[in-house]
């Protein structure tokens, strides 16, 4: 019989391994001569059985020792299946009922493929006999910018200097020796200066009585 359903282990010592349920009862346990043979030490010989019932597969517990579960709650009688529900067997073991579409990626393949191929080019359009094909617009003429010469007019002479103009005179840059040596003139003037002074000012400190006499500023008997 075609397979309509499998069941898809998510957690256990194969996980990902899909067994399709090709049968009309499938035995599911330890031992190597069900249908899906699980090497798991929590799952039992004979752990339980699938039987197909209408339209879905009837599960039941064939009085494991760990148990079977179906969305957590443990099975005591047989129960039917729904697309998507998860069996448990034992603590560790898991598996999905699904419905099996061995066809279905590779549909969904060839379709992708066919989609980015590239269609058969289309020929162009072409207009009925008598129709005026369209013509290319004219390319349009601009007038010259504003200042810009026609083509092959000479261009303007540029303008010189108005008729009376006087053009301004350079002024001669006035050497830079010059007045540096004017500043070495005055400063030599000045060191000669305070030392002037200062002579006249030690000579004047250290003049004898006799010197101071000579001027007539002192009064009567100030002076030997």
């Amino acid at each position: 019989m075609p397979s309509s359903f499998r069941l898809v282990m998510r957690s256990g010592p194969t996980a990902g391994k899909v067994f399709p349920l090709e049968k009309g009862e499938i035995l599911i346990g330890r031992d190597l001569n069900n249908e899906v043979v699980i090497n798991d030490p929590e799952i039992s010989r004979r752990h339980a059985r699938l039987y197909l019932q209408g339209n879905t597969y009837v599960l039941e517990d064939l009085g494991s020792t760990n148990g079977t579960f179906v969305g957590g709650q443990r099975l005591t009688g047989p129960y039917p299946l729904r697309i998507g529900e998860v069996i448990t067997l034992g603590e560790r073991v898991t598996l999905v009922f699904e419905l099996n579409l061995p066809d279905a990626d590779a549909t969904v393949a060839s379709a992708s493929v066919q989609a980015a191929q590239p269609g058969p080019a289309q020929p162009p359009v072409q207009p009925p006999p008598g129709y005026p094909q369209a013509q290319p617009a004219p390319t349009p003429v601009y007038p010259p910018a504003a200042g810009a010469g026609y083509q092959g007019q000479a261009p303007l002479p540029s303008q010189g200097p108005y008729a009376g103009q006087v053009p301004y005179a350079a002024e001669p840059e006035q050497p830079r020796s010059q007045n540096r040596t004017v500043m070495i003139l005055l400063i030599v003037l000045a060191v000669i200066l305070v030392i002037t002074c200062l002579c006249i000012g030690i000579f004047l400190w250290n003049a004898p009585l006799e010197f101071w006499c000579q001027f007539p500023i002192w009064p009567a008997g100030a002076c030997p």
